[in-house]
């Protein structure tokens, strides 16, 4: 073939997967123009064919490459072209992109999962995949169900290729496993391509989780997925109880945080049994190891208690949109007043990178869980939305544990000493000769948060502000008292309300600093 050739083979490629966006997602805001869609898409495509995603540096850890949710974000903030330019070149210790030691196919795909040399192998092989089918078709064919999780006879086809001279390597996909790994960067490099409607970005998404480690097996197990080539009824795939006929009216449930107080409160997670922070023991996948049973019996509860008297479909939509907000606002508490709660240790506010990432995750529900008019694609099944939810729950569980505080997280206090977020520092003062004058009441702070936001050079603030930001639309009117009653439940939460958004941005802008206004040196997230 020639360089020609191979050059109008890679536009036809990069036209399909990466055109200008669809949508500018769950969160609508003014900002985004043809121009700055253009730069986006330029800065994708150059980012697809020269970089690597992921790699394991020569010090054994993860490296990541950032630099397409730092620009998709602030894009969708309203970032001008200019501005998502020089953000891009902020990204500067990305590495080029590696051939793989030999192309990904049907045939030898289970033999390099978890294997990052074959990052591009397998990049080619789920763009090839996208380019003849939808973005719903990949998720359920390499995501969602038993098959692209688990092999049922795995020991016989590593039998058989041992047989014919191969090595047997061939392993349990555990796809959903490898995309909610790693702080859940693979399941949000796919997630922006999902919400905004870009195809190679879900290709990149599936391909980083092709070759991240299956670290979670504990709480991803086989037991999540309905039986093979079976029709799963829904009812029956989450062991839901059967309601009566009798039963004539479906009730509304509010969040409690059940599941954040079991777990606060739970023998199995106290530091005598898995360590202080910090400790070895405490890390992650260890957590897992020890307490994955605890934690996955704790969620399968909790679902079904959310789930139970359902009758049909859409009561279990609309149960589905309560355990949605119950997560995202516990994600948001973990992250928020978990983080105020630690100030005493030299900060004002502790802002940390792995609850930071479960507020940033928890955002794209609103896109893959629950439907959304703002989507450009149909929403994947509601059997498959449960799917990945429980497993998301499971992952944040594990997160909670692993680096989150037990304890009392002081709800009401974190309530009555934040107000100065909820206002925009005082206007310039008028000269007293004007016939016309602003308004001398404070403003709110959210375009002050978005801007300063936009052009910080850190890469993930603006993705978790723009969470906050369409938590805060979507919730910021619920009024204090909407979680009280019931028997369980947190402590306190009759003290929340729609400003925990707000204040928490606030907070988390002045840790990492007001780029856009304050000229001193910018803040940095805090990694244990």
């Amino acid at each position: 073939m020639t360089s020609s050739s191979q050059s109008q083979d890679k536009d036809a490629l990069l036209d399909k997967l990466y055109s200008l966006p669809c949508s500018t997602g769950v969160l609508q805001l003014p900002g985004p123009t043809h121009e700055s869609a253009e730069a986006l898409v330029e800065i994708l495509r150059q980012n697809r064919w020269e970089h690597q995603l992921f790699f394991v540096g020569e010090d054994g850890e993860n490296r990541y490459n950032y630099s397409t949710h730092h620009v998709l974000a602030i894009y969708a903030l309203g970032a001008s072209p200019e501005i998502m330019t020089e953000a891009y070149g902020t990204h500067e210790r990305l590495k080029p992109m590696v051939e793989s030691p030999e192309p990904i196919t049907d045939k030898n795909y289970l033999d390099h999962l978890g294997d990052q040399r074959y990052y591009a192998g397998y990049l080619a092989y789920f763009s090839e995949y996208l380019v003849h089918h939808t973005p719903g078709e990949a998720l359920e064919h390499f995501i969602l169900t038993l098959p692209a999780n688990f092999v049922l006879n795995l020991n016989y086809i590593i039998a058989q290729d041992k047989k014919r001279g191969g090595e047997g390597k061939k392993k349990h996909p555990e796809m959903l496993n490898r995309l909610l790994a790693g702080h859940a960067f693979p399941f949000i490099h796919l997630a922006y391509g999902w919400e905004l409607g870009i195809p190679g970005q879900i290709a990149e998404g599936l391909a980083v989780a092709a070759v991240y480690a299956n670290e979670q097996s504990e709480v991803v197990p086989q037991s999540l997925f309905g039986r093979a080539r079976e029709p799963i009824h829904i009812m029956g795939r989450f062991m839901l109880p059967l309601v009566p006929r009798r039963t004539p009216v479906f009730h509304e449930k509010r969040p409690t945080f059940t599941l954040l107080s079991r777990i606060q409160d739970h023998p199995k997670f106290a530091d005598d049994a898995i360590g202080s922070p910090g400790e070895e023991r405490r890390r992650y996948p260890d957590i897992l190891k020890s307490t994955g049973d605890a934690i996955t019996e704790l969620v399968n509860k909790w679902t079904e208690e959310w789930l139970e008297g359902t009758r049909n479909e859409a009561d279990v939509e609309k149960r589905l949109e309560g355990m949605v907000e119950e997560v995202i606002w516990g994600n948001v508490i973990c992250f928020g007043i978990g983080g105020w709660n630690s100030r005493d240790s030299g900060q004002p506010f502790k802002a940390d990178f792995s609850m930071m990432s479960l507020v940033t995750s928890a955002y794209f529900l609103l896109a893959l869980v629950l439907p959304s008019r703002n989507v450009p694609y149909p929403s994947l099944s509601l059997s498959n939305r449960l799917t990945l939810f429980k497993a998301y729950v499971l992952t944040c569980a594990g997160r909670y544990i692993s680096h989150g505080q037990r304890g009392a997280l002081h709800i009401e206090e974190f309530f009555s000493t934040t107000r100065e977020q909820l206002t925009a520092p005082a206007m310039v003062q008028p000269l007293p000769f004007m016939s016309r004058k602003a308004l001398s009441a404070r403003s709110g702070p959210w375009e002050r948060i978005i801007t300063n936001s936009i052009v910080h050079p850190d890469a993930h603030l603006p993705s978790t502000t723009r969470a906050l930001a369409a938590f805060g639309v979507r919730w910021g009117d619920r009024s204090p008292g909407y979680f009280a009653g019931g028997d369980s439940g947190l402590k306190d939460r009759e003290a929340l309300d729609g400003t925990l958004f707000v204040r928490v941005a606030g907070l988390m802008m002045n840790r990492l600093g007001w780029a856009h206004e304050s000229g001193h040196e910018l803040g940095q997230w805090d990694r244990e």
